[in-house]
């Protein structure tokens, strides 16, 4: 009978970043991952003959520092870099402008179209760096309790220092930060700047993976979270990353089991954690499991029905996780450039207007047919995903419903295709022309293919009520009312994207 002390779920950043973490600490750790491959939304996959995408994301400005550091990342192979990969934001009409790590050089770009965007942009970033220690000491560490009929003298201490801090940051900046919290993105950045696609541009990473229009309220916190949380970049994306997590789990002592996928989670007769029971009928046996799929995966699909408290289920079940991202992967026989830049990453949007309209349909279950795109062209830095010449460009396609009307079909799902196309043709013309293979993929092929709750990226939306308390109160601090059972992925606090974060902190509780 195999036997382990924790059972980890999910091969994906946050599973093997749980799992080596606790298998360094001296526990017997075994990862099951149901798919042939690891890495989840993280993995690399060829989706046409000879060219390779570096995972279904493309941003990992957010992996933590601390877990590379921890976990001696760059000893297996891991090239991090400390600061933020250049994007360039692009305008219908032509113009683009490259945001970089350098504030200087971005000033500089800025001001060839306009000086007063320019001082704004400066103005920007010095609010932001006042801001981002209090901002990052919430989000890189476990939540606090806030449990009033159970607070201990510690937890009381720890919310004292968070108060300070905001305090710290000064009358002036602290009345601006609780000022701008509640804003919709659209206000808060229309009272800085001027040009239309600059705005939209450095409004978009607010809206991706949200059920949200620029005009939304409280998008800004967002674009807070964000700005303050990317610091670095991983040469080689996601793949390199997950590529990086997998030696140092072997190393560390990790079982690793792909073509794994967990039927149910067994519990005894206490209602306790006793392993689990995989698809083909074979049970594993752990006093703890550690799950990194979804909090409904978890509890909603894992267990017997009725084997939970109905107030357990009942507050699962009201998680908010609309999916509003489609994928399109594009192999092309050219270099490919937009706006007559030749660039890794880049971002469409032109004018909040514009990104409203792409919403609206959202709410009605339709699709826009002028969606805004986040582009990665991934052989700029790694020109082995494609044959010699040729081009990969990833595109995280945003505004597009899991819940379809029509239906995810085929022809829907062709159509979309056509409609991202016609996009990239305003930016790079002739741009169909060079398409030699095209996958596409809908909300509802992510859900099937990586196991994400209604096709969202994030396992459930990143807004300020799933956000403090996520993914529910009862579940907010990695363990759960199941005994022996934690939630280590992205449902969990500080939320989704490429940041091994929830992991990390999953494996400190755990620990305990």
């Amino acid at each position: 009978m195999s036997k382990f002390d924790v059972i980890v779920i999910g091969g994906g950043h946050n599973g093997l970043t749980t799992a080596s973490i606790l298998a360094k600490k001296g526990k017997k750790v075994l990862v099951v991952e149901k798919r042939n491959i690891l890495g989840g939304i993280a993995a690399g996959e060829e989706f046409h003959p000879g060219y390779s995408t570096t995972g279904l994301l493309h941003d990992t400005s957010g992996v933590r520092s601390q877990v590379v550091k921890d976990l001696q990342l760059e000893k297996h192979g891991l090239d991090i870099k400390s600061n933020r990969a250049n994007v360039t934001l692009l305008s219908k009409d032509g113009k683009s402008v490259s945001i970089q790590s350098d504030v200087n050089a971005t000033v500089e770009a800025i001001s060839e179209f306009s000086e007063k965007d320019a001082q704004a942009y400066s103005a920007y970033q010095e609010f932001l760096k006042k801001i981002s220690k209090v901002i990052n000491d919430l989000m890189e560490n476990p939540p606090p309790n806030i449990d009033v009929e159970n607070l201990t003298m510690g937890s009381l201490v720890v919310l004292a220092k968070k108060g300070m801090m905001l305090k710290g940051l000064g009358n002036k900046t602290m009345m601006e930060l609780l000022k701008i919290a509640p804003m919709c993105v659209a206000d808060f950045l229309n009272e800085k700047f001027e040009t239309e696609f600059l705005k939209a541009g450095l409004a978009a990473p607010a809206l991706y993976g949200s059920y949200a229009g620029p005009w939304s309220a409280y998008s800004t916190i967002n674009l807070l979270l964000w700005e303050s949380a990317s610091k670095n970049h991983v040469i080689g994306g996601p793949q390199a990353l997950i590529a990086a997590l997998q030696k140092a789990a072997i190393q560390a002592g990790v079982e690793i089991r792909t073509g794994a996928e967990v039927e149910k989670i067994l519990l005894d007769n206490e209602g306790k954690v006793e392993g689990v029971k995989l698809s083909g009928g074979e049970a594993i046996y752990a006093s703890k499991v550690a799950a990194s799929c979804t909090p409904k995966e978890t509890f909603l699909n894992l267990f017997d029905n009725f084997q939970l408290e109905y107030e357990l289920d009942y507050w699962i079940d009201k998680i908010r996780s609309r999916g509003t991202t489609a994928k399109v992967n594009l192999a092309i026989n050219k270099t490919v450039e937009l706006n007559g830049r030749i660039t890794e990453f880049a971002r469409t949007g032109n004018s909040f207007d514009e990104m409203e309209k792409a919403f609206d349909p959202v709410k009605y279950k339709q699709v826009t047919n002028a969606p805004y795109l986040d582009i990665h062209i991934p052989t700029h830095s790694n020109p082995s995903l494609a044959p010699e010449g040729h081009s990969v460009v990833s595109v995280l396609v945003h505004q597009i419903p899991y819940d379809f009307k029509k239906g995810w079909s085929v022809d829907a799902k062709k159509q979309l295709g056509e409609h991202v196309l016609k996009e990239l043709e305003v930016y790079s013309p002739g741009f169909s022309k060079a398409v030699v293979g095209i996958e596409i993929l809908s909300p509802t092929d992510f859900e099937e293919r990586y196991s994400l709750t209604e096709g969202h990226i994030y396992h459930g939306e990143h807004f300020v009520d799933q956000l403090v308390t996520r993914p529910i109160p009862s579940c907010s601090r990695y363990k759960t009312p199941v005994s022996g059972l934690y939630l280590c992925g992205s449902g969990s606090h500080p939320g989704g994207g490429i940041t091994c974060a929830p992991g990390s902190m999953a494996a400190i509780e755990i620990i305990k």
